[in-house]
């Protein structure tokens, strides 16, 4: 079984693959390229739309920053155990 730590890494490797995959295609489709036959409109959509991705993937990770910021104080990250009060 997986630590919550390294859950929290999975976790957060996944958004940077989401992140950057869309980031990488974004600058893609705005290459003028003859390799690129998408019509103008459709085009422009999605840009916009990979950029709104990007945007919302680093949304949830500041939330996810937060989580586990909370959890750490709590938990520990490596055994699972609640942390001891000193």
């Amino acid at each position: 079984m997986a630590t919550i730590r390294e859950l929290f890494h999975e976790i957060g490797n996944w958004h940077n693959k989401i992140s950057v995959g869309a980031g990488v295609t974004k600058e893609i489709l705005k290459q003028k390229s003859k390799d690129n036959p998408l019509p103008q409109g459709i085009k422009g959509m999605l840009i916009k739309r990979f950029g709104e991705l990007e945007q919302q993937v680093m949304g949830a990770e500041k939330v996810l920053v937060q989580l586990k910021d909370t959890i750490y104080k709590t938990i520990d990250p490596d055994t699972g155990k609640p942390r001891t009060k000193e």
